[in-house]
């Protein structure tokens, strides 16, 4: 019995750290969505600009433009949440609230981007994970003056 325990016991610790690997894994697309798009609150909206976002970012020269949102990070976590403990999967959600946002559209030069500061509406496509992770649309609120 003692010998069953311990193996048991052996066993357990070197799965223990598998499952924190499993559970941290599978929110790949989620941090690589913050990491795409998320802003950080600690510094002012004003001093981001889309030249510097875009190469520090590494994100896709192809692309027309890019929008990145300056909030509090759950802020946008909570999007996808159904109730207390449930998630919305798959689906395509419009926040009930407007975001401030810096969009980046692509000059004519590949590598030159025009900022574009506003507060709009975002829709957000929650992944089969429960997660966001594609901003799908954007309502235009207001426009914020460079």
């Amino acid at each position: 019995m003692a010998s069953t325990l311990k193996v048991l016991g052996s066993l357990l610790a070197l799965l223990f750290p598998l499952c924190g690997l499993l559970v941290h894994s599978q929110n790949l697309s989620w941090r690589e969505f913050m990491k795409q798009h998320h802003l950080s609150t600690n510094w002012e909206f004003s001093k981001y600009k889309c030249n510097d976002l875009m190469r520090e970012r590494g994100i896709p020269k192809d692309k027309n433009y890019h929008i990145f949102i300056y909030a509090l990070w759950h802020k946008i976590e909570h999007i996808c949440l159904r109730n207390w403990r449930d998630r919305y999967r798959n689906v395509y959600i419009w926040a009930p609230y407007p975001f401030k946002t810096l969009k980046c559209i692509r000059k004519n030069s590949k590598s030159n981007y025009k900022d574009y500061k506003s507060y709009s509406y975002l829709e957000f496509h929650c992944s089969m994970k429960g997660f966001v992770d594609v901003v799908e649309d954007t309502q235009l609120l207001e426009d914020i003056s460079n």
